[in-house]
């Protein structure tokens, strides 16, 4: 049920970053101050920020950013993570040492830590981004995709196909791959809300995505000097995010208890 509750709620929001920006009359990056700070309305449901750019409008279009950011960098990880994890536990050796290490590595120095270093002496963009989160963020899909490697290496299909000669590239693509394939989808959701919530944070650091185009990590750091007077110009980016960052985990939740 809660699974169901999720998927609604994250179709709903995917609508509506995907929908909003081409229906409304506004363009979320174009500034018009004569109608800055214009409280909520009939021509602007959520009323308009500091530079007078539709506040709704704009914080669909911050959504698509962090939504398409945020699954770009979880493919990388999940796709460096899948690969080398299945490697690991099917070769064993040197690979699976090096996994094991690039893990211990991982709990020893925290990603987001290694990310706000490597962003700050990056240019702000989105291959900034990408190369602060990816270095670290595929460990933990590396660590479930050996660990159902291994189990799957035991079973008689597999130990027959080795019988008969299949090669490892054969086994993963065959025989192995599709039985991991729950397990990391399990944990790439999970990773999704993570990084969602990372890429969010170095763009309200100044670290992240440069203006005028933002994500809702940007949105919440332009409206902090305007906190007091204007709380809603930082409350509705960040509502966006915890709604979004709820839909996923509640899937994740859900795919989870169905693995168990």
């Amino acid at each position: 049920m809660t699974g169901r509750a999720g998927v609604v709620l994250l179709a709903v929001i995917v609508v509506f970053c995907g929908v909003t920006p081409i229906l409304s009359p506004y363009d979320p990056y174009l500034p018009d101050p004569a109608v800055a700070l214009l409280p909520p309305g009939a021509r602007h449901w959520l009323g308009t920020d500091q530079l007078g750019r539709d506040l709704l409008t704009r914080t669909a279009a911050a959504g698509t950013v962090s939504l398409l950011l945020a699954l770009a960098v979880t493919a990388i990880t999940t796709a460096l993570g899948t690969v080398a994890g299945a490697v690991a536990g099917l070769a064993g050796g040197v690979p699976e040492r090096l996994l094991r290490y690039a893990s211990t590595v991982a709990l020893a120095l925290p990603g987001l830590t290694f990310a706000l270093a490597l962003a700050g002496v990056l240019p702000p963009g989105p291959g900034t981004v990408v190369a602060a989160l990816v270095p670290f963020g595929w460990v933990n899909c590396g660590l479930v995709a050996h660990t159902a490697t291994r189990r799957a290496a035991t079973t008689g299909f597999v130990l027959a196909a080795r019988a008969i000669g299949a090669s490892r590239f054969y086994l993963l693509r065959r025989t192995i791959g599709p039985h991991i394939a729950g397990p990391v989808l399990t944990v790439a959701t999970a990773d999704l809300a993570r990084t969602l919530v990372a890429a969010t944070s170095l763009s309200f650091l100044g670290i992240g995505l440069p203006p005028p185009v933002t994500d809702w990590g940007g949105m919440v750091s332009e409206a902090v000097p305007l906190l007091v007077a204007e709380p809603r110009l930082a409350i509705v980016p960040a509502l966006a995010l915890a709604a979004t960052g709820l839909a996923v985990a509640l899937v994740a939740d859900a795919r989870r208890l169905s693995q168990e």
